[in-house]
């Protein structure tokens, strides 16, 4: 029997992180607190076995909304009265069109007659790359590939220092790093991250920095959970390019996760194998030369439970599209 949550936090995160893989960051109570404090709703159910789901309900359309499970659920229920008691309890709480899923394997929806789930362009990314950081210095950096080791000395010989920003100085320095964000997604032709979001990130997430003399030049946004440490957004200068500025923002992150305790390191998106015309292929040569374990899930599906809204909503994407 499916219910909604009644418990604390550390309670819910314990359940989570049962089957923690990557992603799992996204089922947490940190990333329902990102999601509240952007005003979205948010529903935590649990099954009868205590697996647990966490649902966002989001606007797509105007009266269109849909019920998101990021990166879940973790365990995808194999019975159709199971997912019907989930969508009755979120429902009651705010009408959607569809249900949204980003099971972590192969799902068999043919064991639930009466949900129509259609593979759809990934929300989360469906191809990572895992780092194993339970490694000492040397270890770690002899696994890197030449380039990235070389780039490192470079960024170490123009005095390139990183540190993590908190308090009064990310408060101060936060026009700074929205202005790189901007530059960088300008660049490579990505929409940058709301603002709005970007400031709900900063609330629980850990902020990095490089800094050439007192310029920040490179930036990035981390969240941590379980034994996983998540790259979640980056950005650099494009005019100190030379400096190698990333590369050493990044080695610095690894270590101090490293002894935080987290075991993994989670690039989180790059382009599939073989794919060199990819929107993510270049930032994938940059991750991929810090070494790790390429990680592949099945990626998003839609399944409408409003007929009527789902269909009209269906209907104007292909149009949209044509």
């Amino acid at each position: 029997m499916v219910k909604v949550f009644s418990g604390t936090d550390l309670e819910w995160d314990a359940l989570v992180r049962r089957t923690e893989c990557s992603g799992s960051f996204l089922q947490s109570s940190l990333w329902a607190a990102v999601q509240e404090k952007r005003r979205a709703i948010c529903m935590r159910l649990i099954d009868g076995a205590k697996n647990p789901s966490l649902w966002i309900a989001l606007p797509i359309k105007p009266l269109v909304w849909v019920w998101y499970c990021p990166k879940g659920p973790l365990i995808l229920p194999t019975e159709s009265h199971e997912l019907r008691g989930i969508q009755a309890i979120l429902q009651t709480k705010k009408r959607g069109a569809l249900l949204r899923i980003e099971p972590q394997s192969a799902p068999h929806f043919e064991g639930l007659p009466g949900f129509k789930f259609r593979k759809r362009r990934d929300v989360s990314p469906s191809h990572t790359l895992v780092t194993s950081i339970a490694k000492s210095d040397d270890e770690l950096f002899s696994s890197f590939h030449e380039k990235t080791r070389y780039n490192i000395r470079v960024a170490e010989r123009h005095n390139i220092q990183v540190r993590k920003l908190i308090g009064d100085e990310l408060a101060a320095r936060a026009d700074e790093i929205f202005s790189l964000y901007d530059q960088t997604g300008g660049r490579h032709k990505i929409s940058p991250t709301p603002r709005i979001d970007m400031q709900a990130f900063f609330g629980i997430g850990d902020v990095w920095a490089a800094f050439y003399g007192e310029k920040i030049i490179a930036t990035s946004i981390h969240i941590g959970f379980g034994s996983y440490m998540t790259y979640v957004h980056g950005a650099s200068s494009y005019d100190h390019r030379a400096l190698m500025s990333p590369y050493a923002l990044q080695w610095n992150i690894i270590r101090a996760a490293r002894d935080a305790g987290f075991s993994h390191y989670d690039w989180w998106g790059i382009a599939p194998e073989n794919e060199p015309q990819h929107r993510l292929a270049g930032v994938t040569r940059f991750k991929l030369g810090f070494g790790g374990e390429r990680v592949a899930s099945v990626g998003t599906f839609d399944c409408g439970i409003d007929r009527i809204t789902y269909a009209l909503y269906t209907l104007a994407s292909h149009i949209r599209r044509s």
